[in-house]
């Protein structure tokens, strides 16, 4: 996703250098998952990483964190699910409700970020390792917070002044629903006011 086209643009200098203290949040929704994708279910995160295109000095990095601050799962095809997730007010007979919504497992995870290329927060990926990798199997309908903890050096400041945008990188594992569950889906896609946004996914399923 790109931070700029999702309609912070104006915000990324603002927030990182003033009263946000180096901080800045956004969202994976679900709705732009299924602008894409509509009818997916279970969408599960594989990991997630950032490429913050600055000007950096020689021997400089990144010196930041990314947390995830919630996730959602849709575990079922399941309208009432979706539409809890797209927070929408729904008719009185179809109630939306969390019943099918799994939320928050191993909340809080961080990572921290040097090299702001295609940065996952590790020093290699093994897909034999049998850990988990920071992220993995949350939702990937989930919010986040980027941070700057030294936002007021030189360092820093020098490169938020040459900051253009944010790129966020989701890698993530999801189950179709089936033809009737898109088509609902899909419906209520046309309801959703259209946003500039530019995922950059890699969906395996």
């Amino acid at each position: 996703m790109s931070i700029r086209k999702a309609g912070h643009g104006s915000m990324i200098i603002t927030a990182l250098k003033g009263d946000a203290q180096g901080e800045l949040t956004f969202a994976l929704k679900a709705s732009t998952f299924d602008k894409d994708y509509p009818g997916h279910y279970l969408r599960q995160l594989i990991n997630v990483s950032l490429s913050i295109p600055a000007v950096l000095g020689p021997y400089q990095n990144i010196r930041a964190t990314l947390t995830q601050q919630s996730s959602d799962t849709l575990m079922a095809p399941d309208m009432k699910g979706v539409r809890y997730l797209y927070t929408l007010e729904s008719e009185e007979d179809q109630i939306a409700d969390n019943t099918n919504i799994m939320s928050n497992p191993r909340a809080y995870q961080q990572i921290g970020l040097s090299t702001g290329v295609d940065d996952r927060g590790m020093f290699m990926m093994d897909f034999g390792d049998e850990r988990y990798y920071p992220f993995e199997g949350t939702g990937a309908i989930s919010t986040w917070t980027l941070h700057f903890p030294r936002f007021q050096t030189e360092h820093q400041v020098t490169m938020f002044d040459s900051l253009t945008d944010i790129i966020v990188h989701v890698r993530y594992l999801a189950v179709d629903g089936g033809k009737a569950f898109q088509q609902e889906v899909e419906k209520l896609v046309d309801t959703v006011d259209p946003l500039p946004q530019t995922l950059n996914i890699n969906r395996l399923n």
